[in-house]
């Protein structure tokens, strides 16, 4: 009785690890082969905010995927192209970007939510 409640947690824990590492995978190629929907430099052309749309591709792993992640993210890129920010692995928080862009106000970059907004202050694009 102990070695088939082992044996199932095992296979359990193993089944798990399947199924992240293929979420992780998706999200990933997603990211990878997102494109711009839209773009905004701050007023000094230091940064720049990118609102990006994910391509999930076809299947009913990445449609999953889909149904559990944002139709969007953002990310802030200094003019050198360094990656400043990014809301690609924020889990807690649904970004609407297709509405409403990401855009400069008060040296903030802020982007919208289905809170309402969120921002960073950064001080290389000050």
């Amino acid at each position: 009785m102990q070695l088939l409640k082992k044996t199932g947690l095992t296979a359990a824990a193993i089944l798990f690890l399947i199924l992240l590492a293929g979420w992780l995978f998706i999200k990933v190629a997603a990211a990878r082969n997102a494109t711009v929907y839209a773009q905004q430099w701050n007023e000094r052309g230091t940064c720049v905010i990118k609102t990006l749309v994910p391509h999930y591709g076809t299947g009913v792993p990445q449609n999953i995927v889909r149904a559990f992640s944002t139709s969007n993210f953002f990310r802030v890129y200094h003019k050198d192209g360094t990656l400043l920010e990014s809301t690609e692995w924020v889990l807690d928080m649904h970004e609407d970007g297709i509405l409403d862009h990401a855009r400069w106000g008060q040296n903030r970059a802020i982007y919208p939510t289905d809170l309402g907004y969120e921002g960073w202050t950064l001080p290389e694009c000050a």
